[in-house]
C-alpha cells in the first residue's frame, strides 16, 4: 500500500501514553495501571510513508473529577503533521470495578503536562 495502516497511528499514541504514564508512576512492572481507556480519536492529515522518522508528542488537555484527556501530535521531518488525536483515561479501581476520583497527587502530576487542546476539523 505504500503507507502506514491507520491502526498503527493508535499504536503510536498508545506508546506515548504508556511512556507518559510510566514517567508519572502510573505503570510499574507487574502492576496494572490505575486507569482505563474510555475513548480514542485520531484525525488523519497525511499518510506516513516512512515511519522511521516520526515524532509523537503527548500532553494533558483536560483534567476532570474522574478522567483526563491526553492529546497527541504525530509529526515527521520538517514538522509535517501526519495526525492528531485524543484519548480519555478514567481513574479506575480494579477491585470495585468502578471509576474513582482522580487523586490529588495524580492531578498535580498531570497539571505539570497541561497544554491547549488539539483543534479537530469540524464535522457535522
Amino acid at each position: 500500500m505504500g503507507h502506514v495502516n491507520h491502526a498503527t497511528y493508535l499504536q503510536y499514541m498508545e506508546t506515548a501514553r504508556v511512556e507518559l504514564a510510566r514517567s508519572l508512576g502510573l505503570v510499574t512492572k507487574g502492576f496494572r495501571s490505575g486507569f482505563i481507556l474510555a475513548s480514542a480519536r485520531c484525525e488523519f492529515k497525511k499518510p506516513i510513508t516512512d515511519e522511521r522518522r516520526i515524532i509523537v508528542t503527548v500532553w494533558v488537555s483536560r483534567i476532570g473529577d474522574r478522567s483526563w484527556d491526553l492529546d497527541y501530535s504525530i509529526r515527521g521531518p520538517r514538522r509535517v503533521e501526519y495526525a492528531v488525536g485524543r484519548t480519555t483515561q478514567v481513574a479506575y479501581d480494579y477491585k470495585t470495578r468502578s471509576a474513582v476520583q482522580v487523586s490529588g497527587k495524580l492531578r498535580r502530576e498531570l497539571a505539570q503536562h497541561v497544554s491547549p487542546p488539539v483543534n479537530f476539523r469540524e464535522t457535522g
